[in-house]
């Protein structure tokens, strides 16, 4: 997927499962996504190092040694209002609270990659 400028929308992808991170990499790479992964929470803050920001974050919510919402906890305080959308993933229900000043979405595992696909256009679409 492309941003009006033509230029595909970068995600961080985060989940703490390899092949989990691989299977959602390839399958949004093939929807014209550019996907930065990232194993832990703290890699995802390094990956904001130096590069461009993502458009997007996919997150997984149960990862060690920080779960998906100290994650978006400690990117908001590092980049405040510039922290992009984010979905959460998770097998467990929708909690009772999301992340406050954070647009996000909560998607319960198993979903279909098209549900996460769609998912993200929406998110996407006010940015455009």
């Amino acid at each position: 997927m492309t941003r009006a400028s033509g230029r595909p929308l970068r995600l961080l992808v985060v989940d703490d499962e390899q092949q989990i991170l691989e299977l959602l990499a390839l399958t949004l790479e093939l929807q014209g996504f550019t996907v930065t992964p990232a194993r832990s929470g703290p890699d995802a803050l390094a990956s904001l190092a130096g590069g461009p920001l993502p458009d997007l974050i996919v997150m997984d919510v149960l990862m060690a040694p920080w779960d998906g919402f100290e994650t978006v906890r400690r990117l908001h305080d590092r980049l405040g209002n510039h922290l992009p959308p984010v979905v959460f993933l998770s097998g467990l229900n929708r909690p009772p609270t999301l992340p406050a000043g954070v647009t996000c979405e909560y998607l319960v595992k198993p979903f279909r990659p098209s549900e996460l696909v769609a998912c993200l256009r929406r998110l996407a679409r006010p940015q455009d």
